[in-house]
Order: structure tokens, then C-alpha cells, then sequence
């Protein structure tokens, strides 16, 4: 996730979108204070995640640094839109453009599959797991909480992945980053060869994604 004072946006990072890619390649343009949250692929791009509250600020002026640190707040890497806000300055929320990336669900749930399946932090079941099994679990990266609330969206846009380097440029030309290209990809070794996919395990995919595709339109007989 990245929170941009320099350029005035926010990035809620969403699973399986190039979100780390995004981080990386957006990294050089950033200002000093600007917020990038930690991951486990590029933690070296990580800075200002940890923030201060009202109340760690108050123990400060009393000299109580120690005491103040366990009333900071730690943004992690997929810090859901709606947990932010609560977090930043809601004025900060409500005034940065805000995005995240979305992907088709069948392709998404299959980059998903092979992630799980092939992270060097997998156990031995998780690496042993078909496609059939991973289907039948249901445990697909649906990711609605991320940008909204309660059945309402809380980001301004939401980019296609499959149009993401000519969307992103785009958008990103009108917050003042010019000529921005995904020059490098993170964390892309995780995927093989996609399995065959049934139609009966596209319509439980997407029936699962049935939520999100309220925000962002996918047809299922086109894939």
C-alpha cells in the first residue's frame, strides 16, 4: 500500500494484481514522508508504515516515549480502504485519489493457486494441492472488503489489471507522475502452466467473486 503526500493519492495494494510491481516502480518517485507498507517480496522498499495517534503524540509531550510506541499504528501490506481511513487524518482520506487493481476472477484465483502452492513459506499439503482441491476449498482472493464498506466503494477508481500499464500511465499522468511504465516485475515466479479449468469450477469462481464484480464488470463467457 502506498500513501502518496508528494502526489496526493492513495494505492490500496489488493492480492494478485502486480500490487508489489506497482510499490517498486512507483518507489523513485515518492517524497520523503510518503508511506510504502512492508511485504514479504520487497520489505527493503518499506518507510514511514508505522504511524503516530492522538494518544501515542499526548505520552510524547509527557516525555513518555517508551509507553507512547504501543499506541502507534502499524499499516501492513494489504491494509483494507476502510481500516485506513480510520487510521489517517480523515481529511487526508477524503482528499487523495484513491485506487486499487482488480483482475478477472478465474485468472486471479489461478496466480492465487500457484502462489500458495509454490511460496517457499508453504507447507508440504499446500505445496501437494490440485486444482481441483483448491476449487473445491473455496478459499478464493475475493477482495471487496479492500476497497469498500458495507456494500459501498470507498476508492475513486479501480484499474483492470488487463489494462493495467496503459490505466495506470494514464492515471498517474493526471496526479503529475509523467511517463510512469512497469519497467520490473516482483514475485512473478510462482506461476506454471494454467490447469484446465471446468466450466462448473468457473461458475463456482464466480459466484464466489459475485460482490466484487458489482464494482467491477467481468462476464464469465468471455473467458
Amino acid at each position: 500500500m502506498i500513501v502518496s503526500h508528494k502526489y496526493k493519492f492513495i494505492f490500496i495494494k489488493t492480492r494478485k494484481t502486480a500490487g508489489t510491481s506497482i510499490e517498486y516502480n512507483l518507489s523513485k518517485y515518492l517524497g520523503k514522508e510518503d508511506i510504502i507498507t512492508p511485504s514479504s517480496e520487497a520489505y527493503y522498499l518499506a518507510k514511514n508504515f508505522i504511524l503516530e495517534t492522538k494518544i501515542s503524540k499526548f505520552l510524547k509531550k509527557l516525555r513518555l516515549k517508551n509507553l507512547s510506541n504501543y499506541f502507534r499504528k502499524k499499516l501492513i501490506d494489504h491494509t483494507h480502504a476502510s481500516e485506513l481511513r480510520k487510521i489517517i487524518d480523515r481529511t487526508i482520506y477524503n482528499d487523495y485519489f484513491k485506487f486499487c487493481v482488480e483482475r478477472e476472477p478465474v485468472d486471479k484465483c489461478i496466480s492465487y493457486y500457484y502462489m500458495r502452492k509454490n511460496s517457499p513459506n508453504s507447507n508440504l499439503k499446500r505445496k501437494n494441492m490440485t486444482w481441483d482441491e483448491f476449487v473445491n476449498k473455496k478459499k478464493f482472493p475475493v477482495d471487496i472488503k479492500f476497497y469498500s464498506y458495507e456494500n459501498n466503494l470507498i476508492v475513486d477508481k479501480i484499474i483492470k489489471y488487463e489494462n493495467l500499464d496503459k490505466d495506470l500511465s494514464s492515471l498517474l499522468s493526471n496526479l503529475g507522475i509523467n511517463n510512469f511504465k512497469l519497467t520490473k516485475k516482483v514475485n512473478n515466479n510462482y506461476r506454471e502452466k494454467n490447469p484446465f479449468v471446468t466450466n462448473e469450477q468457473k461458475k463456482i469462481i464466480y459466484q464466489q467473486f459475485e460482490p466484487s464484480l458489482k464494482f467491477v464488470k467481468y462476464n464469465i463467457n468471455q473467458i
